[in-house]
């Protein structure tokens, strides 16, 4: 395992380099956290024992006059499983940018396993991107009690949330469509989100696009204003942290998690996230 690994980490080095010899000018390729290339060129180099963070870089894409932010995130098994690519731009809609990037993901399934593929992602998209930007311009979300719409919650388990431009597109997403919740980084990654029908499912349309090794709704809750009170547990959405220690996120404080939901009347949910039961003390 430990030489599979490396030899993953490897192939990831050589790739960077070769796409930072492509992309050479300022702002064109971006490391998220500069620190994790050398961290692992230590573990490669075996001056360190301790397994880097996923490395996270973005490419800038100009096509056609458009700006396209490439998104990108290496799991330790990449090149033997698919590279997380999400891209962006300011002139798609949200359909739009559903499409380019579940082709894109469709693209990426397509290539041999065990090949770096990151470059031919980058290719296709130079070559096919700028078929997705049309002039159409999205129509401005209602109240949630203007539209009259059913108010919904899901409650969404991923194997993990690392990547920091995915935590940052579903939180701004969400902020930006008025929904609330929150959203727990690391292994196993956990979502709530909460709002009006359209709004959370067009949110979760657009997250659910982007490349993950496993995320789906795990419960889904509707209102119902027979059972009295306030459906809404949150007043914004945001991320949250229960650590007991690592940088990735990956150690929760199951007890603290517990008792953030049970305050807000959602402790009941914990057993069917995660199987077991819990009790606030």
């Amino acid at each position: 395992m430990m030489n599979q690994l490396q030899s993953n980490l490897r192939d990831q080095l050589a790739e960077v380099e070769s796409l930072q010899s492509v992309f050479y000018k300022p702002g064109e390729i971006k490391v998220e956290d500069s620190t994790i290339l050398r961290d692992i060129n230590d573990f490669v180099d075996e001056k360190s024992a301790m397994p880097p963070p996923y490395l996270d870089f973005v490419i800038n894409l100009v096509i056609d006059d458009l700006k396209f932010e490439t998104c990108v995130t290496l799991s330790h098994e990449y090149p033997q499983t698919e590279p997380e690519i999400f891209v962006r731009n300011h002139k798609l809609n949200r359909q739009q940018h559903v499409q380019l990037n579940k082709d894109l993901n469709e693209f990426i399934s397509s290539q041999e396993r065990g090949e770096p593929c990151v470059f031919s992602a980058v290719s296709w998209l130079q070559d096919n991107a700028s078929e997705y930007v049309q002039t159409v311009k999205e129509e401005k979300s209602q109240d949630a009690l203007t539209r009259n719409e059913n108010l919904i919650r899901y409650w969404i388990y991923s194997h993990h949330i690392y990547s920091k431009t995915k935590r940052k597109e579903i939180v701004e997403l969400a902020q930006q469509l008025k929904l609330t919740g929150f959203c727990l980084p690391g292994k196993p990654g956990v979502i709530c989100i909460e709002g009006a029908s359209s709004d959370v499912l067009d949110w979760w349309q657009t997250i659910k696009s982007m490349t993950w090794k496993k995320i789906f709704v795990k419960v889904e809750e509707e209102d119902n204003e027979e059972e009295g009170g306030k459906f809404s547990k949150f007043e914004n959405f945001e991320e949250v942290y229960f650590q007991n220690s690592g940088v990735k996120f990956n150690h929760m404080d199951m007890g603290e998690f517990y008792r953030f939901l049970d305050v807000r009347g959602l402790g009941y949910i914990f057993k069917d996230l995660f199987g077991v039961e819990t009790k606030a003390n």
